[in-house]
């Protein structure tokens, strides 16, 4: 029988060296990793395969670490070993991350002639002082021939770009958001720089300026230009959102691959070993925690974790839906809750609840109401 709806995500380890945020499993590869990797890669999915039978994946994302790190030849494994999942002809999307340093036309005409119909491209900045502070290996040149190089793919162009930044300003994060959509972005993802404590900009505790306001311009300026916010730091013209994404948000199955890549099945939230040791330790055992590894959230707990997980969307939540999957009495105390936040955060109407705008700006506050529920 065919399983059909999964999304599926495979992370790739290996990077050229830590970004100074980033918190993210990475590692620069030594001899004979990327080898060893897809060596355990292929036993993972054999498994998979043989506990959920032949797969018909809906969306596929390859994220890291840095994918296009790999050769061409490596990729061409790589595509291989998952199109050995099961049956690809009902994919709606794939995604590939990549850095401007290392993206490459082969890696691209690769990308291409599979199955891939979308490159998330780390540019993170056009400001060369900001991409120093932030530890990138690109200046904005070399990012802009990059998105130039895409654009000429035919590949659907998504860019990551990162707002409160030391020493940013409102007229260098508005040069970066005109920057990238002029190049031919069709996707922006922006995120607020947070640091966690044990990355290098961690440890050094910089001052970081007030995001606010660079959040606010951009919910005014993306529209502006065609792009609708359809989550929290994400904006596409309408029926360009990244579908994979919207998987996590729906609380839909997604099986993880690689090292330290989290997945989602049949209400079970695991994670894999978390570094490449672990997991080549893990394959050599066939991965015998695979089916049992990970949290079983119960009924209330998956609830409430619909809700919050629906109002980072604009869509909000669907409250005939939610009643159906669970129960009209939470959905009233969450309704409750919404109700007593101030009107011009929440929209409120028959068919759903949903953050505003204004909301979108305050979510974690709003998100953290939700979950006293628990």
């Amino acid at each position: 029988m065919r399983n059909e709806g999964l999304s599926v995500y495979l992370h790739v380890p290996f990077c050229a060296g830590k970004c100074g945020y980033c918190s993210f499993y990475s590692e620069p590869p030594e001899a004979g990793d990327v080898a060893a990797y897809l060596d355990a890669l292929a036993a993972e999915i054999a498994l998979w395969r043989g506990l959920l039978g032949p797969l018909s994946p809906r969306t596929l994302y390859v994220g890291g670490g840095t994918p296009s790190l790999l050769s061409p030849d490596e990729w061409g494994r790589l595509i291989a070993l998952l199109e050995g999942l099961g049956d690809w002809s009902r994919l709606e999307e794939a995604t590939v991350e990549a850095n401007p340093s290392s993206l490459s036309d082969g890696l691209l005409n690769v990308w291409r002639a599979s199955f891939f119909t979308r490159v998330s491209l780390g540019v993170q900045s056009l400001d060369d002082a900001e991409l120093e502070t932030l530890g990138r290996r690109h200046d904005a040149k070399l990012a802009l021939e990059a998105m130039e190089r895409l654009a000429r793919s035919g590949l659907r162009m998504s860019v990551d770009l990162i707002f409160g930044i030391p020493g940013q300003t409102l007229r260098s994060w508005a040069a970066s958001l005109r920057g990238v959509l002029d190049a031919g972005a069709r996707h922006v993802s922006a995120y607020q720089l947070t640091l966690e404590p044990d990355t290098p900009m961690g440890l050094r505790s910089p001052v970081l300026p007030d995001g606010y306001p660079l959040y606010r311009y951009t919910q005014w300026f993306l529209p502006r230009r065609g792009f609708t916010q359809y989550e929290i730091s994400s904006y596409a013209p309408p029926g360009g959102e990244c579908r994979h994404n919207l998987a996590y948000w729906r609380q839909e199955d997604v099986l993880a691959l690689g090292p330290a890549a989290w997945g989602y099945l049949k209400g079970r939230r695991y994670a894999n070993p978390g570094t490449l040791d672990a997991y080549l330790e893990a394959a050599g055992r066939n991965f015998p925690e695979a089916k049992t590894a990970g949290e079983r959230l119960g009924p209330r707990a998956r609830g409430v974790e619909a809700a919050i997980l629906s109002l980072r969307t604009r869509w909000g939540i669907d409250r005939a839906d939610f009643a159906e999957r669970w129960g009209v009495p939470l959905l009233k105390e969450i309704e409750a809750v919404l109700m007593a936040i101030p009107p011009h955060l929440v929209r409120a109407d028959e068919r759903s609840l949903a953050l505003t705008p204004a909301g979108m700006r305050v979510g974690n506050a709003i998100w953290s109401e939700v979950l006293c529920l628990l």
